[in-house]
Parts: C-alpha cells; structure tokens; sequence
C-alpha cells in the first residue's frame, strides 16, 4: 500500500533552500550579526532535513537515509566543538607564554585545528554521500543520486576550490530532488545493496588527512 510523503517532501525541500540561503548569506557577508543569523537559517535547514528524512525512512522500512545524514549532523556538531575547544587553547597558550611562544602555539594549533577540521568535513561529506545514495534507491529520484555525486566529486576537489561550486551545486540538486519526491511511493520490502559512491583508491587519498 502507497505511502503519503507529502509532509516530508515539504520539509525537505523548505529545509533544503533554507541551508542553501543560510551558506550564501554566510559566505558573502561576514558581519557578525549576518552570521549568526546566517548560521541559525542554515541550523534550522538542516533540522528540516532531518526531519524529512526521518519520514522516509520510516514509512519506506529503510533507516539509512536517517542514520546516515544524522551522523553526518553529528560530524558537523562535533567538528564545531572541536575548533571552539582549539580556539580557547589559544587563547590560554597566548597568556602563558611570551611573544615567540605566543606565535609558535598558535600555528600549531592552527595546523592542528585545520587538520581536524578537514578530516570532519570529509567524513560529514561521507555520510551525506550514503544517505543521499540510499534516499534514491528507495525513492527512485535521480536528482538524490545527482546530490550524492556531487558531493562527492566537489569534497575531492575542495582543496582546489573547484568544490565549492561543485558543493554549491549539490544544494541546488537536493532542493530539486525534494521538489520532485512522489507523493506517495510504494514501500520495498527488501534494502538494496548500492555503491556509496567512494571507491578504495579514493578513501585512502583521504585517508591521508
């Protein structure tokens, strides 16, 4: 028997354009109060998100999409509590030492820091990669698998800033596969094996983080 998914199609796509506009506004001004607004849009997305794929992962018998982007949000929430904990030993170090040390302790906690974040930004990227992957296979939406490419070809070539157009891209196709989500899908009994879309040779690259 059919499913309703119209109430997590809204949610999707209302949380989809709300991230989208949340990263925009952040990326083209720095003003703190833009971002801090900037940020709590993008916050509220990303909820939205998660809600909707909750939905769907219930009343399609899959949990993937869910657990898979939920790891990803812990990633994120995790990689933010790392860089303010890097951030105050920072600021200690710059009070305990003289002006070389002052230096000194800064770059390796930013080196360190940068390193850290990379490696979260990545594995974030990887879960939202499978979610994306096993929201197509159960949906049969192509825009999601389009999502899932994206992200993955933009986290390879973000260190040479190609990824930020190709991450940028992502958002718009995810805001397109959320508009085209059925209204009612067929729930599949069995979850398909799929390709997270990551090979060996990939993974070991940036393993090296």
């Amino acid at each position: 028997m059919p499913v309703d998914l119209r109430t997590e199609k809204t949610l999707g796509l209302v949380g989809s354009i709300l991230t989208l506009l949340g990263g925009l506004s952040d990326g083209a001004i720095r003003t703190g109060s833009v971002v801090v607004f900037s940020n709590l849009v993008s916050l509220i997305g990303f909820i939205f998100v998660l809600m909707a794929l909750h939905g769907i992962s219930t009343k399609l018998n899959d949990e993937r999409p869910f657990k898979y982007y939920l790891y990803s949000v812990i990633v994120v929430i995790g990689g933010l509590i790392v860089f303010a904990i890097l951030l105050v030993a920072g600021i200690i170090s710059a009070f305990a030492t003289d002006e070389a040390g002052i230096i000194g302790g800064f770059a390796s906690i930013g080196l360190g820091g940068f390193a850290v974040l990379i490696g979260l930004i990545i594995l974030s990227v990887y879960y939202q990669i499978q979610a994306w992957r096993a929201t197509y296979e159960i949906t049969g939406v192509e825009e999601f698998n389009q999502v899932a490419t994206f992200l993955k070809w933009g986290a390879i070539t973000l260190i040479i800033l190609v990824g930020v157009l190709l991450l940028l891209i992502a958002e718009v196709f995810q805001i397109i596969a959320f508009s085209r989500l059925p209204d009612e899908i067929e729930p599949k009994d069995q979850k398909p094996e799929y390709d997270t879309g990551w090979s060996f040779i990939e993974l070991s690259f940036f393993s090296g983080f």
